[in-house]
This record gives C-alpha cells, structure tokens and sequence, in this order.
C-alpha cells in the first residue's frame, strides 16, 4: 500500500512538473543530435548536411516527445489538460464564433434546464411527508352524476375508515378548490386592522397520517375532530415569524380569529405545508358526532390515507372497490353507482399540470436539439476554414483519433462555457417565473435550482458537444480533408442537417400555431357577462357575529344599499360564488310532470341578491329577474340559465314551470321558474356550462359572499368607496379577491396564455436558427463555387439565373425538412388534444400558416447570399483562384 502511494505522488509530481520535464527532455534530445552530428563530421560532411543527416537517423523528434509525455505522469489528464488549452488559444482566436456558440448554447441548455426545474418541482421531487410514496387520494365516482373525481360524503368516509384493510389510518380535510389552494378565509382581530389568514378544516387525525410532528406544541387529538367547549388551531412557521415574531410562547395563547377566541396549540416545521403553500393554520372540523353518520347525500370531504407496508394501490383499489360494493347495497338512496377511486397523493396535486408540462418538455427538448444541429452546421463550415491545419497535423503524424479528441474537447469547452451561461439564464427564468407567472405553477410546488437542477445542467453540457460535435470532428480528421470531394461532403452534410433544423423547427411552429389559434378562440368566448366597468370583491361574515341567516341577510342588503347611493354607481348584487369560480352546491332535481323514477342530477345551485344579473350585465331571455319580495317568508321562484332550459324541459319553454330541488320521493316544496338568463361560464371558458339554478340569498345563506359592482370611474375610486361603506357596516370585514370581470376573464386563461407563450418562444428561437442554419449553408456554397459563378457571370449569365439557382440550391434542404416536420407533426401534435380549444390538431389553416411562415424565412435567409452571388467579380474571383 505504501509502495502504490509512493507511486502515486511521483506521478503527480510529475504530472505536476510537466515544464521541468519537457525542457529535460528537449536537452536530452540535443545531447543526442549534438552527437550524431559530430559524428558525421568526424566522416567528412559539412556541419549542415551532417546535422540534416543526424536528424534524419534519430527518427522524428515531435513524436518522440508526444510518446514521452504521454507516458510520464497521468498521460490522460495531461493529455486533456493540453487540449483544453489548445481549445482555448483556438477558439480565443475566433471570438465571434465563440461568442454565438457560446449565447446559442445557453439558450438550449438554459431553457432545458429551466423547464426540467418545473418539472422536479412539480412531478419528481418527493413531497415533504413520512414515505409519501405510500399517500394516496381516495375519491369517490359516480356515473349517473358524471362523478370521475369528486369529494367523499363524511358518512361514506367513516364507513372506509371502519371497513377497509389496507390503510394503517385515513384522514380528511376540506376548504381547498380543485387547484389546492384554501379557500377558508379567517381573520385575525383583536390587534388592529384585521388580516386575511388562509385556512385548512381537518379532521384531528390528519397530521399523524402525514407522519409530521410540529416544531412547537402538539398537533390536534382525535376527539377535537368534533365540536366541543373548546377552540383550537396551529399555526406555520411562516405565520409564527411573521405575525408573532417567532414568540416562544405561543403554544397556549389565545388569539382571535373571526370574532372567535382559539387557543394555539402548535407550530409546525419549517417547510411544511399541506396541501400548498398558501395554507398557513389549521383547524379541527369541530363537526357534530352525527355528520359522520348520517350525512350521505352532501359531498365535501377531501380524502387522504396511508398504505399499510406491503400493500400496492392495485390492491387498495381492490378492497375499497368491495367497501363501496357493500355500502350500495346498504344505502341504495344515496349511494346508487357509487363508485371509489384512488390516486397517489403526489399524482393527484399533479394531476392538472403533467399534460402541459410534458408538452412544454417536449417542445424544449425539441429546441436542444434544433440547438446542437445548429452548432454542428457551424462547427462543420469552420471545420472547412481548417483543412490545411488538419492536413498538416496529419502530416506530422497526429492519429485520426487524436484529431478527433482535439476537436470534441473544443466542443466541450464551448459547450461547458454554454452550460455555465445556461445556468444563469435559468437562475434568471426561475425569478422571472416566479415573479411573472407564479399561478402557473402548482401551489405546492418549490421551484428552486437544488443540486439535482444543477446535475442536469452538467449532465447536459457533457451530452451537447457529443450531439453537435462528433460528426464534425469526423468529417474534419478524414485523411483527404485537401480533396475536393471533402468540401462537397461539407456541403452535403451541412445540407443534411438544415433539413433537420428545418423539420424540428415545423413541428414546434405548428405546435405553437396550434396554441395560439386555440387561445385566440378561448378569449373570444363570450362568458355570458359584461366584463367591463365592474369590479368584484369577496366578504367573510364571521359566524360568531352573524349567528343567523336573517343577520347576514340584513348585512349584506346594507352594504349594498350603501354601495348603491354613491355616484357613478350603476348596480351592485351580490352571490355564493362568482362566475368563472365553479358554483356553490349541487344536488337532484325533479321537473313536475314527471315520472317517478325521471328526475335530473347534479343541478348547481347558487344563491343571489335581486340585482346580481344587473350588476355582472347578464342577458335575461324570458321572463324576469328576481326582486327583494322573493325568498320571504318560504322561497317559491327561481331563475334558471338557459342550459337548464333546455336540457331539463326538452324544448318546451321552462317559464312558469315547477321543479323541486330533490327527487320525487324527497317531497320537497315546488318552486316556479320566474326567469330565464343567458348561460355565465361557471369553471372555464373552455368547459361546457351545466344547468344551474338562482336562488335567493335569504333561501340559502352562505358565509363566504361575492359583490358585484358596476359603476362609471375608475375601478380604485370604486373600490375605495366600497371599501368605506363597508366599514361602516363593520369594520372588522375585510375586502378580499379584488379583481374586475375583466381580469377575471383574463385570469381564467392564464395558464394556457403562459404556455402557448413559452411554446411560441420556443418555436420563434427555432425558427431563427434554422434561418441562420440555411444562410450559413448558402453563404459557404456561394463562397466555395465562386469562381464558377464569376466565369458564369464573364460567360453573360444573367444574375437573376444566378438568384434563382442559389436561392433552389437553398430551398431544397427546406422542402425536404418541411415535408419531414409536417409529418412530424401529424404523428405529435395528436398529444396535445386535451390542450386545445376550438380547433382539432390537424387543423389546415395551422398547418398552411406554418408552412407558409417558414417558406418566407426560408427566401429571406436565402436572399442575402444569393444577392452576393449575383454580384461577384468575375476578374477578382479568377484571380484569387
């Protein structure tokens, strides 16, 4: 062992001592020469034949030093050492080629980089819980009710968490719209103006089945899961340093939240959040015993549970499969199809956002390499400016392999210097994200460049030069590289990938084609409202001041009487839930006249003051809108959207029929339709409007409301005159969600906005460097054939012949690429279905426009070159020859 390290330094010291060693060996060397020729002379020759002579005996002198050093030290790393620094010298002697590699790279490598960080973020890395990969989502399914993802009814949930075999424990929580982020608001007052706190309603047991401990306190016990004398609550960390300074004492301190007093009884770690990272405390449910027994009907519970060890998702399907079997049997009235369906928990936050995001990895994959063909045409038209450099490396004995070593390690130091520019750019992505498009990332996401981000990028820059530099390095060794038939390879070979260039390029234009046709059409969907002069804004009224339903009436009818008195204003309504924010409750409905066992499910309900449709501009088509006699003492009148209208009664007109809001058996009071309005968007622009009926809001009081208010002026003049007449009411509300219609609309095609605009980035970066590809290519076939085209041009061709055939030489790589990116893009764009609207991914005018746009960048980047073709000196260009 000793003997091997002694071994060892000496190398290194060797191989650190490379000058001292070289300048031994060049004295050897002349010691050598220095002898043989004396010799020589001591025979009789001239001291310049004899040491001629000596040269010519001792064999070649460069590779004898080449062997010397390869055989000293660590050969290899000296070896890549000296090449790097030949690479540099080289590439220090060409900036501007140096520069527009080294910018292209980062570009490829730093949107690559940039969007596999999204997608860690989002699909790879592990959420912050004990064994995540044993969390799943339990949802339950329903094909009469068009169920295939939806909350469990609380009485189901007790009966899984009772029955099943396979879970070690199941917990539940709710307060969270489809994309996670919470939807309970809670207000902390006592301490000045009140502030907005983001909440999550859990059952005790859910932060035990995380396997999460707190970092002060405890977390809650099964029993406070129900009501009980006493309130309680925990708290983020963030919230804790935020809001209470990081006070040691906290645990046990009652604060109030919405008018309630609630002890804090723990603090959690930092870096945990459940189930995003807006959520910043949670409480217990505090639900009756009964819920959990009785409520079947109502679904509203969030599910979670833990496998136990050893048991797949296939067989927890299996066995919930059998519970839900068995609970159908039990309670046909609720239960009927009732169906269960379970995800893994990180698969299911990510649900929404794995179809864009793979799309967007593909385009930018698609752009990495467009990136490397690039660079290889580039490196390819240097190699030929090299030829006689090659020749003569070649000529002094360097291997075919050596060269190729040579010229990869120049790739590598190109795309290294790429690489670490890459990273910057994405460092800079990340912030600009982040700062400009934070909704479209999952709310539980954490985008950051960790180590693995940063892997991937050296993973990459090590991939690039073997991607784009291994054919030209081949191309550049060949022994005949002075040979005419080696330019034409050049040329053909450069043509080649132009063809590439072209045909990557096609299928990420037409993709982004496909976007934009798709978003242009989504923003001109009409939303069933006027969106503009009309701003909205959301109230809490806290239960423990607004105990009865007659209190929130009475509250919200004198905001809005006050609202109404200022000037300017034109209408102010209120509702449970605002248009393009999904709805507020669904349920059965019966249409009087029916059969018994004809009536219509999962009709959405939403409760409204009169002036609601006034204020958000909506069309009534027949009959009239609700008043401020409607809805007392007993709700006997509705207004139905026009799906509803001709969905439920089948073509007949629906004005002044009943209907019941349950089934037929369920003798629930018959309620007249009085009115009938155009259909508001409820989810998406995109999605399909269901049947829906208004109600008034003294029918169904709801504790979060919405205001709408249409008014002459400037929205901020608007809103801070609403915001004062609200105090007035109660200064403890707070104004929250303050938006206009018009951003509403906007907000709703956010994410596919963000996406068809990093797509079209992509495709117009492609597109760039596929033009410069073509004039690249045509520049270097107008400067090899130049002495044809100057005796064409002394032979009296005319220049606009010259034109045409340069421009045909450069349009042939073009069709070729294109024909190959249309083809291309019939087989991919099929995937992206699911993210279009309005248009099918075959869609003609597209794939025409497409076409179309590279053919006109295709004759621009053939311009140039073929311009100066036309005007070459026939006399110059003989010359030079």
């Amino acid at each position: 062992m000793k003997t091997r390290l002694l071994v060892l330094l000496s190398r290194v010291q060797a191989a650190l001592s490379g000058r001292r060693a070289d300048a031994d060996l060049n004295q050897e060397i002349d010691a050598h020469l220095t002898m043989l020729a004396d010799e020589n002379i001591r025979r009789g020759m001239t001291p310049d034949e004899a040491l001629r002579q000596a040269r010519l005996r001792f064999g070649g002198v460069a590779q004898l030093e080449e062997s010397q050093r390869e055989q000293r030290g660590f050969p290899r790393l000296e070896g890549i050492l000296r090449d790097v620094r030949y690479a540099l010298r080289v590439l220090r002697k060409s900036p501007g080629f140096t520069l527009v590699a080294v910018l292209t790279l980062a570009v490829g490598i730093g949107a690559t980089t940039t969007m596999f960080g999204v997608a860690r973020a989002v699909l790879l890395r592990p959420l912050p819980y004990h064994e995540p990969n044993r969390l799943v989502r339990i949802f339950e399914t329903n094909p009469l009710k068009r169920w295939t993802r939806t909350a469990a009814a609380p009485a189901n949930f007790a009966d899984w968490q009772k029955q099943n075999t396979v879970f070690a424990e199941l917990a539940a929580y709710s307060g969270t719209n489809d994309q996670g982020e919470a939807q309970i608001n809670l207000f902390l007052t006592g301490q000045g103006e009140p502030q907005r706190l983001k909440a999550l309603s859990v059952s005790g047991n859910l932060l035990r089945v995380l396997g999460a401990q707190p970092w002060l306190g405890r977390t809650f016990t099964d029993e406070e899961t129900f009501e009980g004398p006493g309130r309680v609550v925990i708290i983020s960390y963030g919230l804790w340093q935020s809001l209470f300074a990081g006070d040691p004492g906290i645990v046990g301190r009652t604060v109030q939240l919405s008018g309630r007093n609630v002890d804090v009884v723990g603090v959690m770690p930092p870096g945990f959040f459940f189930p995003g990272r807006d959520v910043q405390l949670w409480i217990p449910f505090a639900y009756k015993p009964t819920v959990f027994v009785q409520a079947r009907r109502p679904h509203w519970l969030n599910v979670i549970a833990r496998l136990r060890p050893g048991v797949s998702l296939e067989q927890a399907q299996q066995d919930m499969k059998t519970i839900a079997g068995r609970l159908e049997q039990m309670y046909p009235d609720t239960n009927t199809k009732m169906g269960v369906r379970l995800e893994g928990f990180h698969d299911s936050l990510a649900l929404t956002s794995r179809a864009p995001l793979l799309m967007l990895l593909s385009a930018v994959g698609f752009l990495f390499l467009i990136v490397c063909v690039n660079l290889a045409n580039l490196q390819l038209g240097r190699a030929a400016g090299r030829t006689r450099e090659m020749a003569v490396r070649q000529a002094l004995g360097a291997s075919r392999g050596r060269l190729i070593r040579q010229l990869l390690t120049e790739g590598l130091v190109l795309s290294v210097l790429g690489g670490a520019a890459g990273l910057a750019l994405a460092a800079a992505g990340r912030a600009a994200l982040l700062q400009l498009a934070p909704s479209a990332l999952p709310i539980f996401a954490d985008l950051r460049l960790d180590r693995t981000v940063v892997i991937f990028n050296v993973a990459l820059a090590m991939l690039a030069p073997i991607v784009f530099g291994l054919a030209p390095a081949v191309s550049a060794s060949r022994a005949d590289t002075l040979n005419d038939r080696s330019e034409s390879t050049s040329t053909g070979s450069r043509t080649m990938l132009v063809a590439c260039e072209v045909a990557l390029s096609t299928v990420l234009v037409i993709g982004a084609g496909l976007l934009v046709r798709s978003l242009i059409r989504l923003q001109n969907v009409d939303p069933g409202f006027n969106r503009e002069n009309a701003v909205t804004f959301n109230l809490a009224l806290p239960g423990a001041r607004y105990p009865e339903d007659a209190n929130v009436v009475r509250a919200v009818q004198e905001i809005e009487r006050r609202i109404r008195e200022q000037s300017g204003v034109q209408a102010v309504g209120a509702a449970s839930t605002l248009a393009l924010r999904g709805f507020t409750w669904t349920g059965d409905a019966t249409v009087e006249g029916r059969s018994a066992d004809d009536y219509e499910r999962e009709l959405r309900h939403e409760s409204i003051t009169p002036d609601y449709f006034r204020a958000m501009g909506t069309r009534l088509i027949a009959g009239r809108f609700l008043t401020e006699f409607d809805g007392a003492p007993r709700n006997t009148v509705t207004v139905v959207n026009e799906s509803l209208a001709k969905k439920y009664f089948r073509g007949a007109d629906a004005l002044g029929k009943r209907i019941t809001f349950g089934r037929p058996t369920d003798k629930d009071p018959w309620v007249t339709i009085v009115g009938v309005v155009a259909d508001m968007k409820q989810d998406r622009l995109d999605a399909a409007v269901q049947p829906e009926v208004f109600v008034p809001l003294a029918d169904n009081t709801q504790n979060g409301i919405t205001f709408v208010v249409r008014a002459v002026g400037s929205t901020d003049a608007v809103l801070a005159a609403a915001r004062a007449r609200v105090r007035e009411v109660d200064k403890d509300l707070v104004l929250t969600d303050v938006t206009t219609l018009g951003e509403l609309v906007q907000a709703s095609v956010g994410d596919q906005r963000f996406r068809t605009s990093l797509l079209s980035g992509f495709a117009a970066v492609a597109l760039f460097l596929a033009a410069l590809g073509i004039y690249g290519v045509l520049a270097y076939f107008v400067t090899q054939r130049r002495r044809e085209l100057g005796i064409r041009l002394a032979l009296g061709a005319p220049p606009a012949g010259l034109f045409r055939m340069v421009v045909r030489q450069g349009m042939r790589p073009v069709l070729a690429g294109s024909l190959v990116g249309l083809a291309g893009a019939y087989a991919v764009t099929g995937l992206m279905t699911t993210l279009l609207f309005g248009i099918q991914p075959l869609d003609p005018t597209t794939y025409a426009v497409t076409a179309a746009v590279l053919g006109a960048v295709a004759l621009c980047a053939c311009a140039v070159p073929a311009s100066r073709a036309t005007h070459v000196d026939p006399l110059i260009a003989l010359r030079e020859e």
